[in-house]
């Protein structure tokens, strides 16, 4: 990790890595449109691995959580990796996450067929 941290040049910004490059422009949008061509980068990433979702930062942030959560990792980290308030936003996420029930119901009723 730190080698990618010293690839940037960083002297004249507060932030860690170069995404906001002009202090005296919108930092939002600066943000936002940094999103935007990363997510077209792992989009098309995944397209070339035959992924059958289309892959962006909000799919590996989805995944992440739940590999930590299947792995036990307690509440209170995952919270704070995730940049929650509470552990019951966190709780909220998780749940909304878990569709390993549903997953199993859909593979049964498929094997009916």
């Amino acid at each position: 990790m730190q080698e990618i941290i010293d690839k940037y040049d960083t002297g004249n910004t507060p932030y860690l890595l170069p995404i906001i490059k002009d202090m005296n422009l919108d930092e939002r949008r600066q943000y936002k449109n940094a999103a935007h061509l990363v997510n077209d980068k792992l989009r098309k990433l995944g397209e070339k691995l035959e992924l059958a979702i289309p892959l962006t930062t909000y799919v590996a942030r989805h995944g992440w959580a739940s590999i930590a959560k299947s792995k036990n990792i307690p509440l209170s980290i995952i919270s704070e990796a995730m940049g929650h308030d509470s552990e019951k936003t966190t709780r909220i996420y998780l749940a909304s996450l878990d569709t390993s029930a549903v997953d199993k119901a859909n593979s049964q009723i498929l094997k009916a067929l």
